[in-house]
């Protein structure tokens, strides 16, 4: 996979019963190494460079971003044919592309519908683009690969950028308001216009911090000498101290250790030079309820939703808080919330299965397991 996803170590969630996917489970644990850190997007922010892709259009013949990039801006928008506000999000970017596809404007929709596309789920894509008049292209995105080399949390994603791929706005899901205000901002780039919504400027790191950082995310992708993320993750700190991204990353690889002091010091840094960063909020608070400080944990990600309603672990976390408290109910509506707004977060059945062991209800543990795998890594 090409993103940093969380850990399942032994150290911190405990030793699993001997199920039927237990060695299935240690296969994830070697493939799948750290969460990434952003709200939005996982790994990226505005200001910072998106991926290129390489991707097939439903006619089969495979696109870059140089060959459908617009010259002044380019929407990439993540969706699938079982989420109805992808529809709602689609129709309106294409009435934005026939108002503005000679000015410079070019919207690029890649589907996102899970890790492998059938060929029904190849003609219901098609019957979508055809029954909402998309005139744009449609990308497959098989394999996931690019969904999770940007990042993604919740579709529809979208990701506005300019020529060269910088970030200039970005957001999850499709809420009225901010819908709304990312229409302004493309119409007002567009025209000309005095911006009534400025673009979302994230923390632009200099550019040797951003390559150590990348270096370190590559170490832990690659699954080779994944210690040596943590020294680069430190380089990216001293050559930029206010970049963030490093603080999370290491207490993510601190907690994957089981050296919870390390990883409460990266994520208070974190905190300290962003208060409203969603990750290290959530990820305070689950190192809250591994200290059984439910109470206190789950008003950090109450706060935490309130910044960004479409982050999954706030939805999961809470789920897997109130597991360990014994209320089932409450825990299975929060993992049913989190699958809701993404299913193919591997993590949410991972915790489900956790409270399910907990409780020794392991019938219903492996098949929660079992859906952590197949959404991580596809049985064939």
């Amino acid at each position: 996979m090409t993103k940093l996803i969380r850990t399942i170590h032994a150290s911190r969630f405990g030793t699993l019963k001997k199920t039927l996917l237990l060695s299935a489970l240690f296969t994830l644990n070697a493939l799948f190494m750290f969460t990434p850190a952003a709200a939005t997007l996982q790994q990226l922010h505005a200001g910072m460079e998106a991926p290129d892709f390489s991707l097939k259009q439903i006619s089969g013949e495979s696109k870059t971003f140089a060959d459908l990039k617009g010259e002044k801006l380019t929407v990439l928008i993540f969706w699938s044919t079982w989420d109805t506000k992808s529809e709602k999000a689609l129709a309106r970017m294409q009435k934005l592309f026939q108002m503005y596809r000679e000015q410079g404007f070019s919207v690029v929709a890649i589907n996102a519908n899970g890790q492998n596309i059938s060929d029904a789920e190849l003609l219901q894509i098609r019957a979508t683009a055809d029954r909402l008049k998309l005139s744009f292209p449609i990308l497959i995105d098989q394999g996931l690969g690019y969904f999770h080399d940007v990042g993604v949390i919740a579709l529809p994603t979208t990701i506005i950028v300019d020529k060269d791929r910088l970030i200039k706005y970005e957001m999850s899901g499709y809420p009225l308001v901010g819908s709304e205000e990312m229409a302004d901002f493309i119409t007002d780039s567009l025209e000309g216009k005095k911006l009534a919504v400025v673009a979302k400027k994230g923390y632009q790191p200099n550019k040797n911090a951003l390559r150590l950082f990348n270096m370190g995310r590559n170490t832990l992708k690659s699954g080779r000498m994944a210690d040596t993320a943590e020294m680069w993750f430190v380089k990216a700190i001293e050559a930029d101290p206010k970049f963030v991204l490093p603080h999370i990353s290491l207490g993510i690889f601190y907690m994957g250790k089981g050296d919870t002091a390390a990883a409460k010091t990266q994520f208070k840094e974190a905190l300290a030079k962003e208060p409203e960063n969603v990750i290290a909020l959530c990820e305070s608070a689950l190192l809250m309820f591994n200290d059984g400080k439910f109470d206190e944990g789950r008003s950090v990600l109450e706060g935490a939703l309130k910044i960004d309603e479409y982050y999954t672990p706030c939805f999961y976390y809470s789920g897997f808080a109130y597991g360990k408290q014994g209320r089932m109910d409450e825990a299975l509506k929060m993992f049913d919330e989190a699958a809701r707004i993404n299913p193919m977060d591997y993590n949410i059945y991972f915790f489900k299965g956790r409270v399910y062991e907990e409780q020794k209800k392991l019938k219903e543990a492996s098949e929660a397991y079992r859906k952590a795998l197949e959404t991580a890594l596809p049985v064939n």
